[in-house]
């Protein structure tokens, strides 16, 4: 088959890139329940597991290993969770500790090996591909949320909340971007599709999607476009999106939504009541030195909500909610974890590092469990090595 064979570089595309792509291309199923109180992701992830066990020990991989200060940081944070069982040991800190194992287990076995160029771009591609499976998903299957006008998808009766669908288009975002003002056939493509998530967006009235989406466009104007004349190109290809969403797609948002987006509406809501859930979990953080410190126990945030009479299960923001959990080193060892993926980023793949920067704002009103998956998978994209490059 003319996948497998070498391109005119000599690179061929490996099962085991075809595995890892096949986990990413698989992201939008993380919401399909099935039985047992699992995702189908989840099964797909112990098949894209054991399939990556098998490759590497059997076919390729074990003289291609290459670890780097990602993994170091990351083994590191995951000893710290570790420890946090001797505060608090109950059945939703030990559900939330196996979600960090189990997906830094796999994060290590798709970014321990170096991939070739062709490999990454297929890698990268793999993202577009989900995207795309998303986007049909809001087309086919989209869930009004009550009465407020807001959609989200709704695949299999698993209905994504929308500010973490928004979270799917990042990167995918930044590859169009960067297709759009290359020499590409495809040009009306790309921008088409930066018009449809950006719509997307939009309609699941999500500001916290929409300013991290935002954030990440304008990031990548700073940092991953280089010279002159494709800036221009960006801003020529954005200008085009912003009068076709505005004279087009934008007068059809219903007025609900667009409200919501006003200084006065999130005054007046309280950010959707954030501000009250930022409180309580910043006065359980205070209680003490030692939450200060070394936080109340994986999974606490949740008990001091529901005592202060919220029925939110999340802090809606991720770095107070690991600062509850977690305490001070917790969340010190978590922004060095995103912080190195984005600095080792910059050298070998800078859309990784825009993406993630894109992420961090969404974290600020979002957080960022181990089964939100295109954080995490973010975080393995910006583990990888490529081949020749040194290891770090």
């Amino acid at each position: 088959m003319k996948l497998f064979k070498e391109n005119e570089n000599n690179e061929k595309l490996g099962i085991y890139a075809l595995i890892a792509c096949f986990y990413f291309i698989s992201m939008p199923l993380s919401i399909v329940p099935l039985p047992g109180g699992i995702s189908l992701l989840k099964v797909l992830s112990i098949f894209s597991g054991s399939a990556l066990v098998l490759a590497f020990f059997l076919l390729e991989g074990k003289n291609e290993i290459q670890f780097n200060s990602m993994h170091l940081f990351l083994v590191l944070y995951v000893i710290y969770s570790i420890g946090s069982l001797f505060i608090l040991y109950d059945p939703i800190s030990w559900a939330n500790l196996r979600g960090i194992i189990e997906t830094t287990v796999l994060l290590f076995f798709i970014s321990i090996k170096a991939y070739n160029q062709r490999e990454k771009n297929a890698l990268l591609n793999s993202w577009l591909i989900a995207s795309v499976i998303t986007i049909i998903a809001m087309a086919a299957s989209s869930v009004e949320l009550g009465s407020s006008d807001r959609f989200t998808i709704d695949i299999g009766g698993g209905v994504e909340d929308p500010n973490q669908l928004c979270g799917y288009f990042l990167l995918p975002l930044l590859i169009c971007m960067e297709k759009s003002i290359g020499k590409t056939k495809y040009k009306i493509i790309y921008i088409s599709l930066i018009i449809i998530m950006i719509y997307i967006a939009f309609t699941t009235g999500s500001r916290g999607g929409l300013a991290a989406i935002f954030a990440t466009i304008i990031a990548y104007g700073f940092i991953a476009v280089k010279g002159v004349a494709n800036k221009l190109k960006l801003l020529a290809s954005l200008t085009i999106v912003f009068v076709v969403f505005s004279v087009v797609l934008f007068p059809l948002l219903p007025e609900s939504v667009t409200e919501r987006m006003s200084i006065e509406s999130i005054v007046s809501d309280r950010g959707s009541g954030r501000l009250d859930l930022w409180t309580i979990t910043f006065d359980a953080i205070t209680q003490n030195n030692t939450s200060l410190m070394l936080g109340n126990g994986l999974g606490s945030t949740i008990q001091f909500l529901h005592q202060a009479g919220s029925r939110s299960s999340v802090a809606h923001n991720h770095w107070l909610q690991i600062w509850c959990d977690q305490g001070f080193i917790g969340m010190l060892l978590f922004f060095i974890v995103l912080f190195t993926g984005m600095l080792r980023s910059m050298s070998n793949n800078r859309n990784i590092t825009v993406a993630l920067f894109g992420m961090f704002v969404l974290s600020l009103s979002l957080t960022l469990y181990a089964t939100y998956k295109p954080f995490w998978n973010l975080l393995m994209m910006s583990a990888m090595n490529y081949k020749g490059r040194g290891v770090e």
